[in-house]
């Protein structure tokens, strides 16, 4: 009986994961919820010292500043297939006035990616694994740059690969 309670107070709290709160009764969450606003009204409004407010208000004028465009955290999730089997893609940062994408690319071993235009240049860094074309084949720590207006033949990974792209805009960046 206990952990259906802690349950529904973590829940009314926000600490579950969707799955885990979906199994937590509508009613319970509800009465939870309300409890939780009544006991959030008995706590007294206390003035912070002026020195403490000072201190976070600078903090807040600082994190306004420097707000970074893009803010992307390994635990976000976000990859999506790139509409090839076995290949998947993430994007980090959009940029709408250029039209280049920041993105991690991974392809599992043994892919192959179809060829494709490139209607913008696209730099690509191999974080990991291999990738390659043709003879051509580039490994862990290798940069290769496509210029703009060329097809770029098909794609093949034999170990797979983790690949950082930059990229404007071709077929697959904005499937």
């Amino acid at each position: 009986m206990d952990e259906i309670v802690d349950s529904e107070a973590l829940a009314a709290l926000g600490f579950l994961t969707p799955a885990e709160e979906a199994a937590v009764p509508r009613e319970a969450l509800r009465e939870m919820n309300e409890a939780s606003a009544l006991l959030a009204e008995t706590v007294p409004s206390v003035a912070p010292a002026a020195r403490l407010k000072g201190r976070l208000m600078n903090r807040v004028a600082d994190w306004q500043m420097l707000k970074p465009l893009a803010d992307v955290r390994p635990r976000d999730g976000g990859w999506m297939s790139a509409g090839v089997p076995g290949v998947d893609l993430r994007k980090l940062f959009s940029d709408t006035q250029t039209g280049r994408t920041t993105m991690l690319l991974r392809m599992e071993p043994g892919v192959r990616f179809p060829a494709h235009f490139h209607h913008d240049d696209e730099q690509c860094y191999v974080l990991k694994g291999d990738i390659g074309w043709g003879e051509a084949v580039y490994r862990e720590g290798d940069f290769v740059v496509m210029g703009k207006d060329t097809t770029h033949p098909e794609i093949h990974s034999v170990s797979g690969n983790l690949l950082l792209i930059i990229s404007g805009h071709n077929e697959f960046v904005h499937a």
